[in-house]
């Protein structure tokens, strides 16, 4: 009995703790906030990161179109449509076929695998191309550091096998050594070395990631998409293995690739030498691609002598699916989840438009909620909306950004545009005290968020910002780490915010708040202009969005709309070509840049000042 008592009691018990936690489960399901199940949804697996060109994407912009409906906001756009859609250019794809054959002098034969053995980077040519293989140590030619890898090498017609990054010590910066430890100079460029390559009369360029720069990494290829730019290269380019290089360079040079790298590194002399016997033999090809994408934009009414004004909501719904460019989780095809970049932004979209909705007396002016796509991709999103806005910019008196403003930590949360309007500070500052927050403000419009495209379109702009955090970019921002507490004071702020503009008697009047300009001149630092491409621009030249505030491109007069097509004596026909024209200037150097304006061609004289560079 005891024993049939005891198991009747272990039975009940656990049919009792199971019924309890399916009770504590719905209590928590009914008292979590509403938005909170917003963030699950656009951070769920099924939504594959909502990278641009993935289905879930597009079933994010469903699901926000159906709460903007909910909420009780009318379609801003024309057919009684919430979608603004659009085409944006992907950049370069490989394809399935791409093959590269390694022959050897005893008649190997080495066909690579394509992802797992090599992979092509997204700048390069296509093409097919044949010709003895030859290492080039870091293929840098610097005179200024009297460092030459070409040195005495004859590579014409052949395909160098290069080592990333650059000469000298990688675990610390030495600012009076050549090529300054972990500051990466503009030699290390990917593009740098295929330019000098070309220069140089190889045929292409095998890069191979060395285990002393390797950072801890395993001997895995990059991404393909992981570096890469608007323009071509002149060459097919590719990264291999170390393990497919290793038998070959130790064959011809007596050393594999980690210890020639630790002998460059440590003479500051070149090792360079033909891998005698060794051919190589590739076919790269690539192709352009597209994507259908679209901006979400609802629209609440105002009622009063403003209504016609508008104070626009935004928050960028797209992330960055499997990863790849701008991946912080190196070589991961995880997805990228975005909980709180910006699933949490997007989240608080949905929440003020339910909540000012719901308002029994309308607003003095106009609301406009923007979900915008491909923000990840360069702030596409906004800027097409600037070019095609569903209201004038002349009737747009403010907006209001919310980008990962899920991780509220310590109370503070950063705030952008603080100086661009002189309303700003007073309201935050009244606001902010109300929901226990400690504002850390930033008085430029810039930044690396949508706000900026709006500020540079003279719009009194504030930014929402928890901060980044250790999970930035990284598979493993999911809706777990979400601080509950800390985001619903968050839009508990911007509600009253947009409440008080609104109903304010006079729209803000929009200030110019510059940011610090970079200076220096030291080495490590690359020469920067301050302009700000269009990225989905698919014409000839470089046209700019707009220029950054205090820039040198400022200073001397281009601005958004000028189509940038000479700078020194060369022609720039692409972002790349752009890129790589600024890599042969240095700080302080002055360059003629030339612009088209309309029908007009104009060529304005410009000082370079110094950014520094993160290391490829």
């Amino acid at each position: 009995m005891a024993r049939t008592f005891k198991s009747i009691t272990v039975r009940s018990m656990l049919l009792i703790s199971v019924a309890l936690a399916a009770l504590l489960t719905a209590a928590d399901e009914t008292t979590a906030p509403r938005w909170l199940n917003d963030i699950k949804y656009l951070a769920a697996d099924d939504l594959e990161g909502r990278g641009v060109g993935t289905r879930g994407i597009d079933l994010a912009a469903d699901y926000i179109r159906d709460e903007f409906r909910k909420a009780g906001l009318k379609p801003a756009l024309p057919n009684d449509s919430f979608f603004q859609p659009f085409t944006m250019p992907l950049g370069r794809q490989m394809d399935d076929n791409n093959t590269i054959v390694l022959r050897g002098p005893g008649g190997q034969v080495v066909e690579l695998a394509q992802g797992k053995q090599f992979v092509p980077l997204r700048f390069s040519a296509s093409g097919t191309i044949a010709g003895p293989l030859v290492f080039a140590g870091y293929g840098i030619t610097a005179p200024e550091y009297s460092y030459d890898d070409y040195a005495g090498l004859d590579v014409k017609g052949k395909v160098v096998l290069l080592l990333r990054h650059e000469p000298g010590p990688h675990d610390k910066q030495d600012k009076d050594a050549p090529f300054q430890g972990n500051v990466d100079t503009n030699h290390a460029r990917f593009d740098q070395k295929a330019a000098n390559a070309a220069a140089h009369g190889a045929v292409g360029v095998l890069y191979v990631t060395a285990p002393h720069t390797a950072k801890g990494q395993p001997d895995t290829l990059m991404l393909f998409g992981q570096v890469g730019s608007a323009g071509d290269a002149k060459l097919p380019l590719a990264q291999v293995t170390r393990g497919v290089a290793d038998p070959i360079v130790r064959a011809s040079l007596g050393k594999d690739i980690a210890e020639l790298d630790a002998a460059i590194d440590a003479e500051l002399k070149p090792h360079s030498g033909e891998l005698r016997g060794w051919t190589c033999s590739a076919t790269i090809k690539l192709h352009d691609q597209s994507a259908e994408v679209k901006n979400v934009i609802g629209v609440l009414d105002g009622a009063g002598p403003h209504a016609d004004e508008t104070i626009v909501l935004g928050a960028h719904y797209d992330h960055l699916g499997h990863g790849g460019m701008g991946s912080l989780a190196f070589g991961s095809r995880d997805i990228h989840n975005g909980a709180d970049d910006n699933a949490s932004g997007t989240a608080g979209l949905l929440e003020l438009a339910r909540r000012l909705a719901g308002r029994a007396k309308p607003l003095g002016r106009r609301v406009l909620f923007i979900a915008f796509t491909a923000e990840e991709s360069g702030l596409i999103g906004a800027a097409h909306y600037i070019r095609d806005p569903a209201i004038p910019k002349d009737q747009t008196v403010a907006m209001l950004n919310m980008d990962m403003i899920g991780r509220l930590r310590n109370d503070k949360l950063i705030v952008y545009g603080v100086g661009t309007a002189p309303e700003f500070p007073p309201l935050l500052e009244t606001t902010s005290k109300k929901q226990s927050l400690k504002i850390s403000p930033v008085a430029t419009g810039e930044g690396p968020s949508d706000q900026a495209i709006f500020y540079r379109a003279s719009i009194p702009v504030l930014h929402f910002f928890t901060d980044n955090h250790p999970d930035y970019h990284k598979p493993s921002d999911d809706w777990e780490k979400i601080s509950v507490e800390g985001t619903e004071r968050v839009i508990a702020l911007v509600e009253e915010l947009t409440v008080a503009l609104a109903d304010a008697e006079r729209r803000p009047v929009f200030a110019k708040a510059d940011a610090p300009a970079p200076t220096g001149t030291r080495r490590g630092m690359s020469a920067s202009l301050g302009s700000i491409p269009a990225y989905s621009y698919d014409g000839k030249g470089v046209l700019l969005d707009g220029v950054t505030s205090g820039s040198p491109a400022e200073k001397a007069g281009l601005q958004a709309g000028d189509i940038l097509v000479k700078m020194g004596d060369r022609e720039i026909d692409s972002v790349q070509t752009l890129f790589e024209a600024l890599g042969t200037f240095k700080p302080g150097d002055n360059v003629k840049v030339t612009v088209i304006r309309g029908t007009l061609r104009i060529t304005y004289p410009v000082t370079l000042v110094g950014r520094a560079r993160p290391p490829e």
